[in-house]
């Protein structure tokens, strides 16, 4: 017979605050250096090591030789669901009255969330499309399909195909605001064609997504904003 999965192993991986912190940064879906993802967690580049050993060893990270450097990401899509759903059921780290603005506020509005747009603006994407029959309602980690590219944001943003590997559109549960954005093919589609256009930047040393001036009269135009 089967047996069980280890959850627990993996659960104690997660579960270090330092490895945590690794994990949401990796969320972003870039490839991160130890240096970089120990600063981040706030710890030491020698201790880095470590926690990134562990993380490997659990399934979650994996590293790749680019020159002299070590880069880490995530090791897959399944990866980032399980964080982003995480993320979802644990309390904040500090009371909310405490929680500062900058760069809380930012992370709620709009970030990447392993190569798709996830925050407020994520959300008010996602809703449009549902309701304007482009796609069909989602639960979180439920998988559909794009009825039609025939909508003014795909248009405006030169969306008019998908890749074929993979859904086109998945429901990821978003923890800022706990209900549904856009994941999949589409989902990334979305935030590489808005970051091309310009509506969209990533701000140094993150997640978060900053809306430009053109992007925010565009998307205002389209009633997203």
């Amino acid at each position: 017979m089967p047996a069980e999965p280890d959850i627990a192993s993996v659960a104690q991986a997660i579960g270090e605050p330092a490895r945590a912190a690794m994990l949401l940064q990796l969320m972003d879906g870039d490839a991160h250096t130890a240096r970089k993802l120990a600063a981040v967690a706030g710890i030491a580049p020698s201790t880095a090591s470590s926690h990134l050993r562990r993380l490997r060893e659990s399934g979650l990270v994996q590293v790749a030789e680019a020159g002299r450097q070590r880069l880490h990401r995530l090791a897959g899509p399944e990866v980032a669901q399980l964080v982003e759903t995480l993320a979802a059921l644990a309390p904040p780290r500090l009371p909310e009255r405490l929680q500062p603005d900058p760069p809380a506020g930012p992370l709620l509005r709009a970030r990447a969330c392993y190569g798709h747009l996830a925050g407020q603006l994520g959300i008010d994407i996602a809703m449009a499309l549902r309701e304007d029959g482009v796609i069909g309602d989602l639960a979180p980690g439920e998988t559909g399909v794009l009825h039609s590219f025939d909508h003014p944001l795909l248009v405006a943003l030169g969306i008019s195909e998908l890749p074929d590997a993979g859904p086109a559109v998945r429901g990821c549960l978003d923890w800022s605001h706990r209900t549904v954005h856009l994941a999949g093919a589409l989902g990334t589609a979305l935030l590489t064609a808005l970051l091309g256009a310009g509506w969209v930047r990533r701000r140094p040393g993150g997640r978060v997504l900053r809306i430009t001036e053109t992007g925010r009269r565009r998307l205002g135009e389209l009633g997203l904003v």
